[in-house]
């Protein structure tokens, strides 16, 4: 399982104008990072992706015991043709405020062939993070 990471200058956001319960979410499929920054290099559109995301429905947004957790339901899968595409990167964005707020690393490019299927399977237990 790649690893989850947050944008630095999400962290103020989060605090602010992110409304997790009621926000809508994509997960955007990415070629590079910049945590500092809380800047992406999207995977262009074409063969099987397409720029914008994959829309990733509320679950539940709930407070218990002083841990708020967002859990969202997975998005659908991204079905590479023709050349296909390549990522490292499933990032986590908050399509209200347009905030990159987290990303999962998959330690490497990922090369995605023609016929080659991608999908980002988020946590329903645990959700995509918590918060005390």
């Amino acid at each position: 399982m790649a690893s989850y990471n947050k944008f630095t200058p999400a962290i103020a956001t989060l605090l602010g104008s992110i409304n997790t319960g009621t926000d809508s979410w994509v997960i955007k499929l990415a070629t590079a990072v910049n945590q500092s920054a809380g800047t992406i290099t999207e995977v262009a559109s074409g063969n099987g992706y397409t720029t914008g995301g994959n829309a990733a429905t509320t679950a539940s947004a709930t407070q218990t015991g002083g841990t708020y957790k967002l859990v969202l339901n997975s998005p659908t899968a991204w079905t590479a043709t023709g050349a296909g595409f390549s990522f490292q990167y499933a990032v986590l964005v908050d399509s209200t405020t347009s905030t990159n707020v987290g990303y999962w690393d998959y330690g490497s490019s990922q090369a995605v062939a023609a016929g080659e299927t991608v999908t980002v399977t988020l946590d329903g237990t645990n959700g995509v993070f918590q918060a005390t």
